[in-house]
């Protein structure tokens, strides 16, 4: 994997040593190699994280005046080589991906498999392309006409310096956050790329925006175990393509359903496997609706079954509490706090003996492993982890509860994305409403979660795949219907059955339990800590959003939140480490504030 950084030179010359270090910071996604290319029309950087044909895959990537940087890993290649007319010369993606542009252009996009974000000239056009379903970030902004593509926002603040968070930035922060809305960031100005679009541009056109992937809704005529094969099939498929590399993988390994099936099927098709896990310094368990068991009690059991080396990762308060400032260095925005430093934590010592990694996410959003699909009692009347929003309005000052609406703000995104989902004309009102919870948890809680675990993993220069992010079985499973999924009521039962007499039954019959969080009462202390010496300062953002009565309130309370301020587990503590992280990124980040 890698990072990358261009500029179009149409309209405005490059500044090679402002972009050469604005490029440098995305070092860590690339640690072993760089490179830059400047002509006339195209600036190019690259820093390369060496996966596949370690010697010979440098970018940027030429062949006369088609160039391309590209950072991702294509899995159907042996279909995509058959495109060719000839060998390759040597055996890189990268290479193989440049001759299916040079020969095909946009029309090979479709038939792309994988996980990639890169950008194509060929003379003065540019096609800039991010895979189906937004696995690998990539951001873009015009500056004098000209466009700015980047693998993390923080390139383009570097070459910018325009560091504006307005009215959508702030509904975006308070209302989607830690999620956002498609296309959309904090920062104005600044944009996402779609998952499954691309931008086309020429020197003098219009830059235009195109859909390449969506999902398709379509008849479903298979039986139960019919459908069942099929899963184990193309899941199967997916694991063994993605464990193809140049270098030695390992796995995460949480002992839930998800992460133990990859660990399993890697297992059975290589020799030694290491395993990994991440558990929290003084973190009292507490039973509650979604966390039913330890981790700990069934990491051990895969990997005894499976004959991994299992490493327990312990991450301590102090280092989880840094970590909070240091995963807004790397995301360039607030997020999950204590999870998110954990995962970089667990990152970090992967880092140690591995630079690749399978993992888990995206099996709960395209099996419907989540409770808000299978509740009957929850209407589906805005985004299910975001429901709260009330509460949210009541914690602003009367200025910004007036201004912002997050209410509307959020309710439009939702309402836009119901009405774009794919339905059939044939489909009934519950196959519906299942499609649609389907399509908005893959199009905003799916990508919210692979941001995350590319962008602290890449924060620590690893590679990360995830074999349930698949394009065929995904494409495959919105189709499947829920009947199939939730059996029993059982949550997955599809992928259960699917998996049984091959992972453990203790874990096929686990109920889902979500990535570990800290119940540690030595890790609230510290942030609240942490919160207080914020608040010593008058002149926080925080005093100019927040009622800050109401804040300390809640700091100083032995409540619960009642409702999450987003998803199932990100409750108080989180909450009140989110605030510190607001403040801190407002600080270091020197944004300005246009809200009038």
């Amino acid at each position: 994997m890698c990072g990358i950084f261009y500029k179009s030179n149409f309209y405005s010359d490059t500044d090679e040593e402002k972009f050469i270090r604005a490029c440098n910071l995305l070092n860590h996604r690339g640690p072993d190699d760089s490179g830059f290319l400047f002509n006339k029309e195209h600036s190019f950087g690259h820093k390369r994280l060496a996966i596949r044909d370690v010697v010979n895959a440098k970018q940027p990537m030429s062949i006369l005046n088609d160039h391309l940087i590209y950072n991702g890993e294509i899995y159907n290649q042996d279909d995509l080589l058959k495109k060719l007319d000839a060998p390759l010369e040597f055996n890189s993606d990268t290479l193989l991906l440049l001759h299916l542009l040079i020969k095909y252009k946009e029309d090979i996009f479709k038939e792309l498999n994988g996980i990639f974000a890169f950008v194509y000239t060929h003379m003065d056009e540019v096609w800039i392309v991010r895979d189906m379903f937004g696995v690998k970030p990539l951001y873009y902004t015009f500056v004098d006409k000209d466009i700015i593509v980047s693998s993390e926002m923080k390139s383009i603040l570097e070459y910018t310096n325009q560091r504006v968070v307005d009215k959508d930035g702030l509904c975006e922060l308070l209302g989607m956050g830690p999620s956002h809305s498609q296309a959309k960031t904090v920062f104005k100005g600044i944009y996402e790329l779609r998952p499954g679009h691309y931008l086309k541009w020429k020197k003098g056109s219009e830059i235009e925006d195109h859909t390449y992937y969506q999902l398709e809704a379509k008849e479903f005529n298979l039986t139960y175990e019919e459908t069942k094969k099929r899963v184990r099939f193309l899941l199967d498929r997916a694991i063994q393509r993605q464990m193809i590399s140049d270098v030695d993988l390992s796995t995460f390994l949480s002992g839930g359903l998800d992460s133990s099936i990859i660990s399993t099927i890697v297992a059975m098709n290589k020799e030694s496997l290491d395993t990994y896990s991440i558990s929290y310094e003084n973190s009292e368990f507490k039973e509650n609706d979604f966390e039913r068991s330890r981790d700990s009690d069934f990491t051990h059991l895969v990997s005894d079954a499976i004959g991994s080396n299992q490493h327990d990762i312990m991450i301590d308060n102090k280092s989880l509490i840094e970590g909070l400032r240091k995963a807004v260095l790397i995301r360039d925005v607030p997020g999950m706090t204590d999870i998110d430093s954990s995962m970089y934590f667990l990152a970090k010592n992967i880092r140690n003996k591995h630079r690749l990694g399978l993992s888990g996410e995206c099996a709960d959003e395209v099996f419907g492993g989540y409770p808000w699909f299978y509740e009957k009692k929850r209407k589906l009347t805005t985004f299910p982890w975001i429901r709260n929003l009330d509460y949210k309005e009541s914690l602003l000052t009367d200025k910004y509860r007036r201004l912002l609406n997050l209410k509307k703000y959020v309710m439009d995104e939702f309402d836009m994305a119901i009405n774009e989902t794919p339905v059939l004309k044939t489909d009934s009102k519950t196959t519906i409403k299942e499609r649609q919870l389907s399509y908005i948890n893959m199009k905003y809680f799916m990508t919210n979660l692979l941001d995350r675990k590319d962008r602290l993993t890449m924060g620590a220069s690893i590679e990360v795949r995830v074999p349930f992010c698949d394009k065929d079985l995904v494409d495959f499973l919105y189709n499947v219907p829920f009947k199939y999924k939730y059996r029993s009521k059982v949550e997955k039962k599809l992928l259960r059955d699917a998996y049984k007499g091959t992972v453990i039954d203790e874990v096929i019959e686990r109920k889902k339990s979500p990535y570990p969080k800290s119940n540690s009462s030595e890790y609230h202390k510290g942030v609240v800590k942490l919160l207080e010496e914020v608040l010593l300062d008058s002149n926080s953002i925080l005093y100019e959003i927040f009622d800050i009565h109401k804040i300390r309130d809640i700091m100083q309370s032995d409540e619960e939140l009642e409702v999450p301020w987003y998803g199932q587990l990100m409750r108080k503590t989180a909450f009140l480490a989110y605030l510190y992280q607001i403040d801190y990124w407002f600080k270091t980040y020197k944004i300005k504030l246009e809200i009038e």
